[in-house]
């Protein structure tokens, strides 16, 4: 058994294992129904969305103990469909093999099926139940597989008291690793959810500090977008006084802003598409208008050219509705202000 190490974990894959150890333990404990249900709840698995081999491995674990447990429960064509999928994953798996072998012979006639024990709870007598069923044993309260041999050749009681033993250690293990797992699995959400906070914090305080009249904040998950209510380029590259005037308030008050909350500042330009020119794809234009932004914003602050990321936007997706009427707003840039992330945690 793989032991926990400190590696970044994918909460997904996490999420998988955690509710395979329940299952087991549930199944090792005898509660059938609380395997199935804990189980089912995963949906329908495949592996191809889970990351890595450790993530495929567990989706193979999850479906054979869904075969074993159907098995169990006298559904066999469940049992059978659980194993077939495992085989498209793993085609050396030998439970998945021994499994269907047993089915096969079962569905042949050729060999019996004996009879279910109940699915709830199950009471372990003398330390060693040995209910059979579709070459699945509940044995000391742990589900295993039993292969021909085992079936045809008759067995011991000792080794099942011994195997007994060894459910009830395994099942402490697994009870232990699965403690483990959840309390990984909360202090990854709960990192997330700070780090969301903190964002959130952060949005909220670009907001607030860079609200001022003729500007339009418009607050999005990730970023501010800050929008000129009127078009700051009369024509070309040329900027207009009031959006000079705008663009040099804004710089100072960004500067302000990133020695509390650092940000990344994308100058945005846009133009209006003209007959017999391009009807997308940016322009020169647009990109000129970006830089002179860019200047205005600088000039009387500490931001430096290099700190602000410059493009052309494409002509059709101006700040306003591209009609006729909006066409002298669409002149103009609009800035896309971003909060750093946090630091990566050492």
């Amino acid at each position: 058994m793989s032991e926990v190490t400190d590696k970044p974990v994918d909460a997904r894959a996490l999420h998988l294992q955690l509710a395979v150890n329940r299952a087991h333990a549930a199944a090792r404990a005898g509660d059938l129904d609380l395997a199935a249900r804990l189980l089912d709840e995963l949906g329908e698995l495949d592996g191809a969305g889970e990351p890595g081999e450790a993530g495929r491995a567990t989706v193979v674990a999850a479906l054979n103990l869904r075969a074993k447990v159907h098995a169990q429960r006298g559904e066999l064509p469940e049992a059978d469909v659980c194993w077939s999928r495992v085989e498209a994953l793993a085609p050396d798996d030998p439970d998945a093999a021994a499994g269907r072998r047993t089915l096969a012979k079962i569905a042949a006639g050729r060999r019996h099926a004996r009879p279910v024990v109940h699915t709830g709870r199950v009471a372990v007598i003398a330390g060693a139940l040995a209910a059979t069923v579709a070459g699945v044993a509940l044995i000391g309260g742990a589900v295993k597989l039993i292969s021909d041999d085992d079936n045809e050749g008759g067995g011991g009681g000792s080794g099942s008291v011994a195997e007994a033993d060894k459910g009830s250690e395994r099942l402490s293990e697994e009870s232990r690793r699965a403690d483990e797992l959840k309390a990984r699995l909360a202090a990854i959400e709960g990192d997330r959810t700070a780090d969301a906070e903190q964002r959130d914090s952060a949005l909220d305080e670009v907001a607030m500090r860079l609200a001022m009249p003729g500007v339009e904040i418009r607050r999005h998950a990730g970023d501010v977008q800050l929008v000129f209510r009127t078009g700051v380029f009369p024509y070309d590259s040329v900027i207009g006084p009031e959006g000079a005037e705008a663009l040099t308030e804004i710089g100072r008050r960004l500067a302000d802003l990133s020695v509390e909350t650092p940000v990344e500042t994308t100058v945005v330009g846009h133009s209006v598409a003209v007959p017999g020119g391009a009807p997308s794809g940016g322009s020169v234009v647009a990109l000129n208008r970006a830089r002179v932004a860019a200047q205005y914003l600088a000039q009387d602050s500490d931001l430096r050219l290099t700190d602000l990321r410059l493009v052309s936007a494409d002509q059709r997706r101006g700040p306003f509705p591209a009609t006729a009427a909006n066409a002298p707003r669409n002149r103009t840039v609009t800035l896309l202000i971003t909060p750093k992330g946090p630091p990566p945690t050492p």
